[in-house]
C-alpha cells in the first residue's frame, strides 16, 4: 500500500499529455461577384505543427457509407466549415462541416488542399471540399484566393439560384495568434487518479489505527 500514491502520481504524469492547439484561418472577402451570393464564410483550423511546417498537402476521403476504415487519420486539418449566410431569415446554406476524425455530416468528406503558410498570418494555394451535397474549389495567386467553382443540391446559395457560382475573391487570415484548445482526456484522468491515491492513503491510515486499537484491547481488560 505504501507505493500507491507514487504510482498514481506517475500514471497521472504519463497521462498529462499537452493539449493540441489549433490556428484558425477565416475568409476575409476582398471583392464580390454577381454570379455568387453574398455572405460567403470559410473557416479552417490547422494544428500548430502543420502551420509551423510551412506547407501542407492533404487528400482526405471519408466515405463511411462504403464501410470501415472510413476516417482519415491525419492530424493537420482539425476542422473545415464553409457556408453562405441567409441575408433574410438567417441560417446557413450549403454548409460543409468537416470535423477532426469524426464521421461525415452528409454523404462523405472529400477534401484536397495544397497550401503554403505565408508570413503575416496568410495562406496560399488551392482548396477543394465536398460533402456530397455541396462543394467548392478555390485557388490563389499569392495570398489572394478566387472561387473558381461552387455547387450545391440546395435551392439557395450556390444552388439553383446561382448555377454558375464563381468569382468572389478574398484572403484566408489567421486569428491574431489566438489559439483554441482541442481538449485531451488527460485532466479528468489526473483528478481521478489523485482521488484514488488519497482514498488508498486514508484507508491505510484507518487500517493502522484499527490494528492499534485491537492490540491495545487485551491490555485494558487485564488492567481492569
Amino acid at each position: 500500500m505504501t507505493h500507491i500514491a507514487p504510482v498514481a502520481l506517475l500514471l497521472a504524469a504519463t497521462l498529462a499529455l499537452p493539449a493540441q492547439a489549433a490556428v484558425t484561418y477565416s475568409w476575409q472577402q476582398v471583392s464580390a461577384s454577381s454570379s455568387m451570393p453574398t455572405g460567403l464564410n470559410l473557416e479552417l483550423a490547422f494544428s500548430e505543427e502543420a502551420v509551423a511546417n510551412g506547407a501542407l498537402y492533404l487528400n482526405i476521403r471519408n466515405e463511411c457509407d462504403i464501410g470501415p476504415p472510413c476516417i482519415d487519420p491525419q492530424s493537420s486539418l482539425l476542422s473545415l466549415r464553409y457556408w453562405f449566410d441567409d441575408p433574410y431569415v438567417g441560417g446557413q446554406h450549403n454548409l460543409i462541416d468537416y470535423g477532426y476524425r469524426t464521421p461525415p455530416r452528409n454523404y462523405y468528406d472529400r477534401i484536397v488542399m495544397d497550401l503554403t503558410f505565408l508570413a503575416g498570418g496568410l495562406v496560399g494555394g488551392s482548396i477543394f471540399a465536398s460533402d456530397g451535397n455541396s462543394d467548392f474549389r478555390m485557388v490563389s495567386q499569392g495570398a489572394l484566393f478566387s472561387v473558381t467553382d461552387a455547387n450545391s443540391d440546395e435551392p439557395f446559395g450556390c444552388g439553383v439560384e446561382y448555377p454558375d457560382c464563381s468569382g468572389a475573391s478574398g484572403m484566408l487570415v489567421a486569428a491574431a495568434r489566438e489559439v483554441t484548445e482541442v481538449p485531451e482526456p488527460a485532466t479528468g484522468a489526473i483528478v481521478g487518479l489523485g482521488l484514488v491515491a488519497a482514498w488508498f492513503v486514508r484507508r491505510r491510515q484507518f487500517a493502522g489505527a484499527s490494528k492499534a486499537a485491537v492490540s491495545a484491547a487485551p491490555i485494558l481488560i487485564a488492567a481492569s
